[in-house]
């Protein structure tokens, strides 16, 4: 569209050029990984400076180089808030995707310069903090400090990715959210390899990170419950985790005797989108309540159906029975009801998958936020 973009991103698990093809992104930015690898960070004032400084110094000298007319804001985990502040002082429009809850006020607690001035309770520490500010330099400290919060942000420039979140920020201490448009995510259809055949195959795929918080192990107590019952089922786990995460799941699905049924798989970011179609159908097992999921609308895209649990900003984009099948957030043995039903379908989940793949190709492909998204980023510059 006549446009030039830059990315200014982090280090984090990618190589500091970046992959190919990734012309205009730049990693640079370090982050304050938790586990850190440097321990000092968030306790040392010395260490987490000069992380700081660095940081800082990298976004001054993209800001300054390529003067952009809007600096667009998705994700801030990691990163130290004052960074937001330091836009903002320069005058610069700035845009928040806001996708998840980090900017709640709660969150900034977890920023690593409040865990070093508020946080951090050792004796050199204190000594360290008295003697700052007897000479003066609290102010230049605190002036890296997100202090304020949120309340201090201009946010007037920001939006939502579901009603959901909306209400959710609204509820949590974010109040601007409530007068904030939504405009939903999308994703690029070329990457998508659609499913064609709904031939039951009796096979089920589970994608994502291997923390307690996205239920894994929810879908596999389904399958040990299905197997007790005589219903015979297999499930793919596309993991991303920690090694000791996937120990654990490793060893629970040893446990419950089912290793014949339940295979762990390793993934890549971004390389899911080719496995979608080989399935019967997508377990989305989140605990807790999300914005909206992404790996849902990644398989409705591939025209596959979805067993979801009935929690989130999903619900703005799926109906039980009409185009995915629900259960209850949290209980295997719901879940396992639902796949049994979905064995029923005498249609291998075909209606299920196409009542809403029109309107999700002419809504939610990346084309059609760009019609959204552009009109939004030009009034904000």
């Amino acid at each position: 569209m006549g446009h030039q973009v830059q990315v200014l991103t982090s280090d984090h698990r990618l190589p500091p050029m970046g992959l190919p093809g990734s012309k205009g992104v730049f990693r640079e930015l370090r982050l304050f990984t938790e586990p850190t690898a440097n321990p000092l960070l968030g306790h040392s004032y010395g260490a987490t400076l000069a992380h700081e400084r660095y940081n800082a110094e990298i976004l001054e000298s993209r800001v300054r180089r390529f003067k952009p007319d809007a600096v667009y804001v998705w994700n801030m985990e990691g990163l130290s808030k004052s960074l937001l502040f330091r836009l903002q002082d320069k005058g610069l429009r700035v845009v928040y995707d806001l996708h998840s809850d980090w900017l709640l006020p709660a969150n900034f607690n977890r920023d690593p310069w409040y865990r070093w001035w508020f946080a951090n309770s050792s004796q050199r520490s204190e000594i360290y903090r008295t003697l700052l500010s007897s000479v003066g330099r609290v102010r230049r400290v605190m002036e890296m400090l997100p202090i304020g919060a949120v309340n201090s942000l201009d946010l007037s420039a920001s939006y939502v990715v579901s009603d959901w979140l909306r209400g959710h920020l609204s509820k949590n201490g974010l109040s601007v959210a409530k007068s904030l448009p939504r405009i939903y995510p999308a994703l690029d259809l070329k990457k998508l390899s659609p499913k064609k055949s709904f031939r039951r195959r009796r096979r089920f795929v589970w994608a994502g990170r291997l923390n307690a918080f996205k239920g894994a192990d929810i879908a596999v107590d389904a399958i040990g419950i299905l197997k007790e019952r005589g219903i015979d089922v297999s499930l793919d786990l596309f993991g991303m985790g920690k090694p000791s995460e996937r120990k654990a799941k490793r060893q629970r699905i040893e446990a419950a005797g089912l290793m014949d049924r339940v295979t762990m798989r390793g993934i890549r970011s971004g390389e899911m989108a080719e496995h979608y179609a080989h399935y019967d159908a997508l377990l989305y097992t989140s605990r807790c309540a999300e914005p909206f999921s992404m790996t849902v609308l990644e398989a409705m895209l591939s025209n596959v159906p979805c067993i979801v649990a009935n929690i989130g900003g999903n619900q703005e984009l799926l109906e039980h029975a009409k185009n995915a099948l629900f259960f209850e957030a949290g209980d295997a043995r719901s879940l396992a009801d639902a796949v049994a039903g979905f064995m029923q379908l005498e249609d291998g989940g075909r209606n299920l998958a196409e009542c809403s793949i029109q309107r999700l190709q002419a809504e939610r492909t990346v084309d059609a936020f760009c019609r959204h998204i552009e009109p939004f980023l030009a009034a904000q510059s």
